[in-house]
């Protein structure tokens, strides 16, 4: 049954492959550039697709059985964080990295340089994927792994696509409890706390390690470990906890005042961990209440609460336009540059919150190749991924330039930007950061020189006339979206 099962999966995902690729030979052949159509996004570019301009992959969501003996799982672009992890928790695994937001897809994650709590050992999700099927650019198919097409494999991921289209993912498992216990322990400076995240990073028995810097003064360091039970006397935390969970860890600093010697303890399901900053995106929710002057409660919260799983957030974020009045940025900074850019950070943005983990180092994760050389006096110094969010100016003039202080400053103190949000640099910035010749030399031999760069995508969202600020009519569009079972919100009729 289960040898059925896999062969009738695999049967249907070849006949969309050969679909996708007749569609990116027509486009080639017509000497046509194409965009590719996911169906919904999990970036905060102003995006929009038009129907004879795109290869639609937004059905392939298929997952294959866990492969206990090599440890793997296989699966299509489209299939979601939630659902991926659901599939192999039934077998008492997980992948080694799970993206924070349960819409976040394989395909997107592989392709926009995505991490988590346990990026400090294993790396980017992109990392965690030792083989791809990927269709070039001229509609050829080819495997890439770390030994066939291993530099194909390297500079396709964080190249948002611009490689050819990603049509399956090889993905490494670990194994899994149902449960995960949290040490939460506070303390008042960033440059402690990065000798904390160091210092837990040695430790093998510790699996996930981040931390959140509430405002000046308040930063909390938490290290999760998997565990099979709860002791007596504790319990899981609760739905609405887990909602609003940056506000339950804070009720929790205010409660118990936790510190590096007496850390104070929560427990959470391994599916809970993995999605606990879903709720609100972050503290994307906190922050709706705020801007259209709801009073935060008990009932209001759950009166909200059906509409603020993350993927209900971006696409409201998409309808209303807000993104061009709230940052989203995510940052590698080097660990001796870290305090720095933080302390930048919060004297350029006061309203914000700040999401942190440590990462492993450039040269572990394959970034030498393909940022500016002088990444290289950084190479084997530990990166730390650096989340910005918070309320811009409304002011169009102001948000950008606010967010191209973020961007040069994170530039200048040998950090990259993650791709995946609003850019604001020019071309010449761009490319002074990401090295185009390297980039051009791999787009040349794989046949992907008809596809849109990096930078042409970037600025083309940047244009599409998308993102009008339209706050009210544009939740009330979400709301009824979110009803009738709409999607296709980025696609124009």
């Amino acid at each position: 049954m289960a040898q059925d099962h896999t062969a009738r999966l695999l049967e249907e995902h070849d006949a969309a492959v050969k679909r996708i690729q007749e569609q990116v030979k027509y486009f080639h052949d017509n000497k046509k550039q194409f965009r590719v159509y996911h169906g919904s996004t999990s970036s905060t570019r102003p995006l929009s697709f038009k129907r004879d301009e795109i290869v639609d992959t937004s059905d392939m969501g298929r997952i294959f059985p866990v492969d206990k003996e090599t440890m793997t799982v296989k699966a299509e672009p489209k299939v979601p964080m939630d659902l991926l992890a659901a599939h192999c928790l039934k077998e008492g695994v997980i992948p080694k990295i799970v993206m924070e937001f349960k819409g976040i897809t394989v395909g997107g994650g592989f392709s926009g340089f995505s991490g988590e709590s346990s990026m400090y050992r294993y790396g980017l999700f992109s990392n965690t994927v030792p083989e791809i099927e990927i269709v070039l650019g001229d509609g050829t198919l080819e495997i890439a792994n770390r030994e066939h097409n291993a530099d194909l494999r390297e500079h396709a991921a964080g190249s948002l696509g611009t490689f050819g289209i990603v049509t399956l993912c090889t993905i490494e498992l670990i194994p899994a409890t149902k449960y995960v216990h949290v040490e939460i322990r506070e303390v008042d400076e960033v440059a402690k706390a990065h000798l904390m995240f160091e210092e837990a990073c040695a430790n093998p028995d510790i699996h996930f390690i981040d931390g959140v810097y509430f405002r000046k003064g308040r930063v909390v360091v938490m290290y999760g470990r998997f565990v099979d039970e709860f002791p007596k006397g504790h319990q899981a935390l609760k739905k609405m906890q887990v909602h609003w969970f940056a506000d339950t860890i804070e009720d929790l600093l205010d409660k118990h005042k936790p510190t590096n010697e007496t850390p104070q303890s929560i427990y959470m399901t391994t599916t809970d961990y993995m999605f606990r900053y879903d709720h609100g995106a972050f503290w994307g929710g906190k922050l709706a209440f705020m801007h259209f002057h709801v009073p935060q409660n008990a009932l209001t919260r759950r009166l909200a609460d059906p509409f603020l799983d993350s993927r209900t957030c971006y696409h409201a974020l998409h309808k209303s336009g807000l993104a061009a009045e709230y940052v989203v940025q995510d940052f590698g900074i080097p660990a001796k540059n870290v305090n720095e850019f933080i302390a930048f950070v919060n004297e350029t943005l006061p309203e914000l919150q700040i999401f942190l983990a440590p990462c492993m180092r450039p040269r572990e994760i394959g970034l030498t190749s393909r940022f500016h050389p002088r990444v290289a006096e950084v190479a084997d110094e530990r990166l730390f991924a650096v989340g910005v969010y918070g309320r811009g100016p409304s002011d169009p003039a102001a948000f950008y330039e606010l967010n191209r202080k973020l961007e040069l400053r994170s530039a200048e103190l040998l950090g990259a930007k993650l791709l995946y949000a609003r850019t604001y640099y020019t071309e010449d910035e761009f490319w002074t950061i990401y090295d185009k010749t390297i980039y051009d030399e791999m787009r040349k031999k794989y046949k992907a020189e008809g596809l849109p760069s990096v930078y042409d995508k970037l600025k083309a969202d940047m244009n599409t006339g998308a993102g009008q600020r339209r706050p009210v009519r544009g939740i009330l569009e979400t709301i009824w979206d979110k009803a009738i079972g709409n999607k296709e919100y980025l696609l124009k009729k």
